[in-house]
């Protein structure tokens, strides 16, 4: 029987050597102990801190209707420097946060459609959205960069200025894109021949420019050593859309019609399955190592570092959510809305530290 009170720590299985990577499963026990040992079916075990973290309060900081649409990204590096992106379809939106109050950015250059994740280098800001396109704000002006591909854009990281990546792709028919830009404009990177049956890579994220991770549907994850992508062994099929990590671990958010999350702890992946929650979308890790995920109906689940024992957070909405980051010093946000399908419409949690 699995228990699912409030604030309940719940033990997952971690699937170190399941014989379906496709399907999640949960383990069926429960403890408010210390340490526990969790073996997988291959027989090898790990210790794991077990104590479950302490919720956060969350309220809703805005929300917005069709004349903005779904916020799918939000980036911070400071108190003063927060900005959100999504929109309609055809028509892209950036916020600020401005003096605790979110502002409209107005000055983007024409036509913007949606954009679904942006990444700040410095003080440089850029944002990729659907049929390819690629807004840069360079001395505080926004433009367009040719991504040469008409294909969405769903993620884009990188580790300076002249080292970009950016990734996309999807449909029934689509394939996983891979674009780099060194500083001379983007070019897309082959990976055919290791995407297998993937159709679309969502998010990428990196520790350094030799240490780039790219995740997406069909369990894919490719990893960059800084000479040559490379695929590692995925302990599931399902899609995977959120990565984020830290010095310690990388965590990774997916699943459609019941989430998952993905955990790189000494350099194994190991697989957290959630059968009573709808897919999750994002992920982030706190300067104290503890990670958060959120997903559809307004998951929240705050997890131990390093460990699997984890809290559910309160989120007070039933929206999907897309993407949680703190701001150094400051609330850490989340972000959201309605997006499946018409009318789109948004949301933007708040939390403090």
């Amino acid at each position: 029987m699995r228990l699912r009170p409030r604030h309940m720590l719940l033990l997952l299985c971690l699937g170190l050597a399941c014989s379906d990577p496709g399907v999640e499963t949960t383990s069926s026990n429960t403890t408010t102990g210390a340490d526990t040992t969790t073996k997988g079916s291959g027989g090898s075990s790990t210790t794991f801190s077990v104590e479950p973290p302490e919720p956060h309060l969350w309220t809703v900081s805005a929300e917005y209707g069709e004349d903005v649409g779904a916020i799918f990204s939000i980036w911070a590096d400071g108190p003063e420097s927060i900005i959100a992106v999504g929109g309609q379809p055809l028509q892209g939106v950036a916020l600020e946060y401005v003096d605790e109050t979110w502002v409209q950015v107005m000055d983007l250059p024409e036509p913007v459609p949606r954009l679904s994740w942006i990444h700040g280098i410095g003080e440089m800001r850029v944002a990729v959205g659907y049929y390819g396109v690629v807004i840069q704000r360079d001395d505080g002006l926004w433009q367009h960069r040719e991504s040469g591909v008409d294909a969405p854009l769903w993620g884009v990281w990188g580790a300076t200025e002249d080292d970009l990546w950016a990734v996309g792709g999807g449909g029934p028919e689509g394939s996983p894109i891979l674009l780099h830009d060194d500083g001379g404009g983007w070019s897309e990177v082959d990976v055919s021949g290791l995407v297998g049956e993937s159709n679309a890579l969502y998010k990428v994220w990196g520790r350094s420019a030799d240490d780039v991770y790219a995740v997406g549907s069909g369990g894919l994850i490719l990893h960059f050593d800084g000479a040559a992508w490379g695929v590692q062994e995925s302990p599931t099929g399902s899609t995977l859309i959120g990565i984020a990590g830290d010095e310690d671990e990388v965590v990774v958010a997916g699943g459609r019609s019941s989430g998952v999350v993905l955990r790189q702890i000494d350099g194994e992946w190991r697989r957290l399955g959630f059968p009573d929650d709808e897919g999750f979308d994002g992920a982030w890790i706190d300067g104290e190592g503890y990670p958060t995920v959120v997903g559809r109906r307004g998951f929240i689940g705050r997890f131990a570092p390093e460990g699997v024992a984890w809290t559910r957070e309160e989120s007070g909405v039933t929206d999907e959510l897309h993407t949680i980051i703190g701001v150094p010093g400051g609330p850490v946000f989340a972000v959201g809305g309605h997006f499946d399908s018409a009318p789109y419409t948004g949301v933007i949690l708040r939390r403090l530290p």
